[in-house]
């Protein structure tokens, strides 16, 4: 396993890998939890983490669009924008069932059009400059 590999495996501080992915030459930062993590945490005891957890502090520690995905409600993928993480993802559980992965109750195309109502009401977000750089 390479040096960056090492780097992954030895660390959990999503504020340290979003500056090292930035220094890197990425252009956008994808800040992530996976579904097979979250419910691997929570089936542990333990309180399932989500992308909100760091996001701000992601946002603050790089000069680059952040995305926020993996365990988000559909309010919390809403507020993302007001995190300073203008691009908002809407995963897969969020529009199907999550344990069955079939399509979830509801009419998706009308919930899909007011969450981009709503994340377009923010306006603008901008990217602002690494504080630590």
């Amino acid at each position: 396993m390479g040096p960056l590999g090492q780097f992954w495996e030895s660390t959990e501080n999503m504020v340290t890998g979003a500056q090292l992915l930035e220094d890197l030459g990425c252009q956008m930062i994808i800040h992530h939890i996976g579904y097979d993590e979250r419910r691997g945490i929570a089936a542990s005891g333990k309180r399932a983490p989500n992308p909100l957890d760091q996001l701000k502090q992601v946002v603050d520690a790089v000069s680059v669009p952040v995305q926020a995905v993996g365990g988000l409600s559909l309010e919390q993928a809403i507020a993302c924008p007001s995190y300073g993480a203008p691009l908002v993802v809407i995963g897969a559980p969020l529009a199907i069932d999550a344990d069955s992965f079939s399509k979830g109750a509801g009419n998706v195309e009308e919930v899909l059009r007011k969450i981009c109502e709503k994340v377009h009401a923010y306006g603008d977000i901008p990217i602002t400059p690494r504080i630590n750089k």
